[in-house]
């Protein structure tokens, strides 16, 4: 399993209009008024509201949400950055397109994706191309016959769900991401977590894999039932095992993460059948026990964060 830190926190360029207009400090607004700022949506909370720059504990200023431009990189697996017909500032691009520096990023995880294909390619300083990594899927059609399901041709999936790509390193230069768009004209990015990968262990079978409700439900009285309906989130509880020679420096990249959301890979086969289980979250629980000098192996307990 390896364990990523986000290192992406601003774009060269991005497709994606701010939806909502640029704060600026001359400009008088009113209850209500939303305006975009420093990667978030703001509400003004007060009439007359001019001079007063919006962050998150200003009384004059309610934190909306984060913006569509950069919820892909917001942590929270919750969100998402959509490119479609409204949201797009050059609708014949066909598509999401994210472009950022190179430097210090040697992974990049990409999931809750909604999209036809992606691309991911490395420029050099000059801006010619490196390298270009591609993810497409495929499933096979609806078959009412094993005859079909064996023969039958595969079909594109408008749906990918989560994947990742090492990146060669290049001093200075720039990194292109492309969500093309699925069959509803519209491309979707839940995350996208850039950064270097940190080993933490090598994922042992017997994952468990949950889904928890965040729903509330509050039962009145009178036994009526009434339920807020929240996003599902994820966890996973694995094993992993190590050198024993190893303990210490594990030891140390997860304390390094405690306290953090962070992008979790529990399994970096190319071919996984398993979305890589990827997830990005926090770490509940770290359990090692040196069973003998040669491995030692620890249990993961990890959280989705939406």
């Amino acid at each position: 399993m390896v364990v990523v830190k986000q290192k992406l926190l601003d774009y060269t360029s991005i497709n994606i209009n701010t939806r909502y207009p640029n704060w600026d400090s001359s400009t008088t607004y009113n209850f209500g008024d939303i305006i975009f700022h420093d990667h978030y949506y703001f509400r003004s909370v007060v009439d007359n509201n001019v001079g007063d720059t919006p962050y998150e504990y200003n009384p004059k200023w309610l934190l909306w949400s984060i913006s569509n431009r950069y919820a892909q990189i917001d942590l929270h697996a919750g969100t998402s950055t959509v490119w479609d017909s409204n949201t797009a500032t050059t609708p014949t691009d066909n598509g999401l397109i994210t472009t950022f520096p190179s430097d210090g990023i040697s992974f990049i995880g990409i999931g809750r994706v909604h999209s036809s294909e992606v691309s991911i390619t490395v420029k050099d300083s000059s801006g010619n191309p490196v390298t270009t990594r591609l993810k497409t899927t495929y499933s096979r059609p609806s078959s009412n016959t094993w005859w079909n399901y064996y023969f039958d041709a595969f079909q594109k999936k408008g749906e990918i769900e989560s994947f990742f790509f090492d990146i060669p390193q290049v001093a200075g230069g720039t990194i292109e991401v492309k969500a093309l768009v699925d069959s509803t004209n519209s491309a979707k990015v839940g995350f996208m977590v850039c950064g270097e990968r940190q080993w933490v262990g090598d994922t042992l079978f017997g994952v468990s894999t949950g889904i928890d409700d965040n729903s509330i439900w509050d039962t009145d009285d009178f036994g009526i039932i009434t339920v807020r309906e929240r996003d599902a989130s994820e966890s996973l509880d694995l094993d992993v095992q190590y050198p024993s020679i190893e303990t210490n420096k594990i030891k140390i990249a997860v304390r390094n993460i405690v306290g953090k959301i962070v992008l979790f890979v529990g399994d970096e086969q190319a071919d996984s059948k398993y979305d890589h289980l990827m997830l990005l979250g926090k770490v509940d629980s770290f359990t090692p026990v040196i069973s003998n000098p040669i491995m030692t192996k620890a249990s993961f307990s990890v959280s989705e964060v939406i």
